[in-house]
């Protein structure tokens, strides 16, 4: 999967569009949802929720948004 980051949601909608987006990759078994590390902090930002990329094994996190941070999407790194 060629998934490009995200730096902020432009709106609540947005948010909810990709999280249903991320549901149905879930469902057609390309993504799984997988245990967050709770010690993972990038950019001193903690938690999330974390998806496998089953073909290419990557790791990516979404993170809610939170006023006046707008949430994130990021591949996890691994080292």
């Amino acid at each position: 999967m060629a998934w490009e980051e995200i730096h902020g949601f432009n709106s609540p909608g947005e948010f909810k569009r990709f999280q249903k987006y991320l549901s149905g990759q879930i469902d057609t078994a390309e993504i799984e949802e997988i245990n967050v590390d709770p010690d993972y902090e990038s950019g001193q930002i903690f938690g999330g929720r974390w998806f496998l990329d089953v073909e290419s094994g990557d790791v990516w996190r979404l993170v809610e948004p939170d006023f006046p941070f707008r949430g994130l999407w990021e591949p996890v790194d691994k080292n």
